[in-house]
């Protein structure tokens, strides 16, 4: 590494998180990201601002109705930013209905291949 380099993980490992989403041009000025609780019985979905349980299925299904709708709008807006967001919580509300084993769930995105 040269001199005038940044020394990135140690830069990191110094950041608070308010450093770290004030200089970030991903998070500046928007919501926070998706994220679970620290015991894992909770997901903070950030499309749309609510909290769900990770072990209920049912409450996750709505869940990904909601996120589908909130893709919609944005798509039939032009928001690439929240597009993107409700993509990404999707699919993560997706992968926890998967680790439940529920069946298949039939909501896809439009952006998702078959």
């Amino acid at each position: 590494m040269t001199s005038n380099q940044i020394d990135w993980d140690k830069y990191f490992s110094k950041l608070t998180w308010n450093e770290v989403y004030g200089n970030s041009p991903f998070f500046d000025g928007q919501r926070l990201p998706t994220l679970f609780s620290s015991d894992g019985n909770s997901i903070y979905i950030s499309s749309l601002d609510l909290e769900f349980p990770t072990g209920d299925t049912n409450k996750l299904v709505e869940g990904l109705k909601g996120i589908k709708s909130i893709f919609d709008m944005a798509k039939r807006t032009n928001g690439y930013y929240k597009m993107a967001m409700a993509q990404s919580d999707f699919h993560a509300v997706k992968g926890l209905l998967s680790q439940l084993g529920a069946n298949e769930v039939d909501y896809r995105l439009i952006e998702d291949p078959i």
